[in-house]
């Protein structure tokens, strides 16, 4: 039988879980209330107030005591999903065989957002959400990457700098930034017009655009 002390242990521990799981179950509900009121109203209308209530929380005080500020929530919405996105990225990267070509490496940079959103609601949230994130002044996808550690990403862009380093610098970086660009819109588009269209599919219209872009006009 246990004794008073390990009763004590055994109730202070099991308190300690419970306000555990509450905690991260509010961090959850959130992060997913942000991402779906912006990808619906937009980052600019959308209010801490907006969020709690669409999270269900009544603690005015709970965005700021888990984030610290509109601001860390918007930071801590990009990582959950670019994790879960820098895993489906690693996973497709096992497939290549050498170095990659520029086809395979925009296929990992596209098709693991395309799947998400086909596979759940908050990845579609989650399109949108960055269709906001792209236009803000201080949006950096490279700095991203380091600040999240996102592996796969980096990885991806370092082969994706070698195929492309024929373009001066500036140019180059000026033609990944509006790929990416306009891998998101239509993205988005396809999102919301609800098309026809396979992960896959609009995964390879989007690479097509994309090599329009990139690569340098034959003379």
């Amino acid at each position: 039988m246990m004794g008073n002390k390990q009763l004590r242990e055994t109730r202070v521990n099991r308190q300690q879980d419970g306000k555990a799981k509450r905690a991260d179950a509010t961090r959850a509900a959130l992060i997913s209330a942000a991402e779906r009121l912006i990808a619906e109203k937009g980052l600019a209308s959308v209010s801490t107030r907006e969020i709690l209530q669409e999270a269900g929380q009544r603690n005015q005080s709970a965005l700021q005591y888990h984030f610290g500020s509109k601001e860390g929530l918007m930071r801590a919405t990009i990582s959950e999903r670019t994790r879960q996105i820098d895993e489906k990225r690693l996973n497709l990267m096992k497939d290549w065989t050498g170095n990659p070509t520029l086809d395979e490496v925009l296929e990992v940079l596209i098709l693991p957002l395309a799947e998400l959103a086909e596979e759940e609601i908050g990845g579609k949230h989650y399109i949108l959400f960055l269709c906001q994130a792209i236009t803000q002044p201080d949006w950096d996808l490279r700095q991203a990457i380091k600040d999240f550690e996102l592996i796969g990403l980096g990885r991806a862009y370092e082969y994706y700098d070698e195929l492309l380093a024929d373009l001066p610098e500036e140019a180059r970086v000026v033609r990944q930034e509006i790929a990416y660009d306009v891998a998101i819109l239509t993205l988005k588009r396809w999102c919301i017009r609800e098309m026809e269209l396979t992960p896959r599919q609009i995964t390879k219209l989007v690479i097509h655009a994309n090599k329009a872009i990139l690569e340098p006009p034959k003379r």
